[in-house]
């Protein structure tokens, strides 16, 4: 997940950004590179771009460039990022819904309010981000359970494919790596030694799923009510805006 905070006092800066790697380690969310600084406005909009970070904190008063005028700015480049002021008044509340804000905290705010800022910006974020501790060649290694498309069991490791098309070799058994995955309910275990992601779906077809890679993942003939079941809760569920 990558953040940026806005703020022209860098006490407060720092501050926030070590809130929020309190935050990450608790979530187990992936902040990489730590959450970038930025002393004014101008000087984040110098460097900004469509789809380069998460979510931008965004102090109101400071020298120059106000945060309203630089929220405004942000939503003519990138509509998907989640914009949380933070300043020490409540009267420019109303108005962040112009740029649709998805949170507004007044200094000096909580950990906890903080928290609920970050919650709101949805779990589909936060899912994407969140990992879990999985064994490696060399020892530990981080999964992503969100980026997961599917997953498929040999020679005593699992192999994992992302959505992205990276993969990730896990030297588990089969029903110890299902037991950690399916407690997500977006995966399903669609066939034996193979795991599949309901995010990753394109289509449900008569003996297989179409993911939007286009890979064909097979079905059990003997599982498939049960997996077509399971698919329509999921889709139903984000349909009607679940996670």
């Amino acid at each position: 997940m990558h953040i940026a905070i806005i703020d022209d006092l860098s006490c407060d800066g720092e501050a926030l950004r070590a809130s929020l790697t309190r935050w990450a380690g608790e979530k187990q969310v992936l902040l990489l590179p730590p959450p970038a600084l930025f002393e004014s406005g101008e000087a984040f909009l110098s460097t900004f771009s469509e789809g380069l970070y998460d979510i931008i904190f965004l102090d109101i008063y400071m020298d120059g460039m106000t945060g309203m005028e630089a929220a405004r700015k942000i939503r003519k480049l990138d509509h998907a990022c989640h914009l949380i002021f933070t300043t020490a008044t409540a009267d420019f509340a109303a108005d962040s819904y112009e740029v649709d804000s998805s949170y507004y905290l007044v200094k000096p705010f909580s950990y906890d309010k903080l928290c609920r800022a970050l919650d709101r910006c949805g779990a589909a974020l936060l899912e994407q981000e969140q990992w879990i501790t999985v064994p490696g060649q060399a020892g530990e290694q981080r999964l992503f359970p969100g980026r997961v498309a599917y997953t498929e069991y040999g020679s005593r490791r699992v192999l994992v494919h992302y959505q992205d098309g990276e993969t990730l070799s896990v030297p588990m058994s089969q029903g110890a790596f299902a037991a950690l995955l399916l407690e997500y309910p977006y995966f399903c275990d669609c066939m034996k030694g193979i795991l599949v992601s309901f995010k990753a779906v394109d289509k449900l077809l008569g003996d297989h799923f179409l993911l939007k890679g286009g890979e064909a993942i097979p079905i059990s003939r003997l599982k498939y009510r049960e997996v077509r079941e399971k698919f329509l809760e999921f889709s139903y569920a984000q349909v009607r805006g679940g996670s």
